[in-house]
């Protein structure tokens, strides 16, 4: 069957376009979270139709990012009942893609991040679009280059490279201060972008290896059956005893052998949720920005 790209946006948790944390300054303001979606929302656009990119928000979010996400059809917004970590929202997005589009070939990123410059990442985004002989059975993992050591991101240190230009996977670090920060620079370890890409039966064998116990609950979820009440109904009862779990974290627990990674071109990447520097963000229609985070 030929596999069609889908692109994942997550955007639960801190994605909340009006949430903001005056007290330690981490999250962007309320009309910066909608940029940024929109900023999202364009970039997945340059690579696929609008048909096949999916948002998953929690569910009291949604009807606040409704006029963000009014270009999607309404199948492609997931309305997940808390937000249990980017795993978890992996898992249940790529879950329900695979009912519609068996083979589909799934690049899952957050919707909260900055690029200066979309074309560049547009670029890398296609390479983990385009399986090769390294990242056809395995996930890619998009690392940026780091303009200066940073203790707010994580890093992935990369092994060996490969005839495609993908190297292995060695391990996932996220610094405990400066110095470890400035040593994985000087290792040339990159940004975690936590930007994945895999075909999504590949995905979910792969979270399904790291933790089975919730692959399986979810799955029973999703099969009590397709009405939207049912269903939200049977994901409630299962989200409210599961564990937060982290993307991340998990590929590092042990998922590093199934691992690809790929360099993206220079874009000026920042993790608004992270980050705690002043930058600028350009709106489409309304000039520039300033936010600090």
């Amino acid at each position: 069957m030929r596999e069609r790209t889908w692109v994942i946006l997550l955007a639960g948790g801190g994605a909340d376009p009006h949430r903001v944390d005056t007290s330690s300054g981490e999250f962007a303001p309320p009309q910066d979270r909608q940029t940024l979606m929109k900023m999202a929302l364009s970039r997945a656009r340059a690579i696929v139709p609008r048909e096949q990119i999916v948002v998953i928000i929690d569910r009291v979010q949604k009807l606040r990012w409704s006029e963000s996400l009014a270009m999607l059809p309404g199948g492609n917004v997931i309305a997940q009942p808390h937000h249990r970590g980017s795993a978890i929202e992996v898992l249940l997005a790529v879950l329900t893609t695979l009912e519609r589009d068996p083979s589909a070939r799934i690049i899952a990123m957050p919707s909260d991040h900055y690029v200066s410059d979309e074309t560049a990442l547009t670029s890398s985004l296609l390479d983990a679009a385009t399986p090769t002989a390294q990242t056809r059975n395995n996930l890619a993992l998009i690392g940026i280059k780091p303009e200066q050591p940073a203790t707010g991101s994580g890093y992935i240190v990369p092994g060996r490279w490969f005839e495609d230009g993908t190297r292995s996977l060695l391990r996932i670090v996220n610094p405990s201060g400066k110095l470890a920060a400035r040593d994985l620079v000087a290792r040339g370890a990159l940004w975690d972008s936590s930007i994945v890409a895999a075909r999504g039966p590949v995905l979910v064998g792969l979270l399904r290896a790291c933790m089975p116990d919730l692959v399986d609950q979810i799955e029973t979820a999703l099969a009590q059956g397709d009405g939207a009440d049912v269903r939200q109904r049977a994901l409630a009862m299962v989200y409210a005893r599961l564990p937060s779990v982290d993307l991340s974290h998990v590929l590092a627990q042990g998922a590093a052998a199934a691992c690809r990674v790929i360099t993206s071109r220079s874009c000026g990447w920042s993790n608004l949720a992270s980050a705690r520097r002043t930058i600028t963000i350009r709106r489409p229609s309304a000039g520039r920005v300033a936010a600090t985070v």
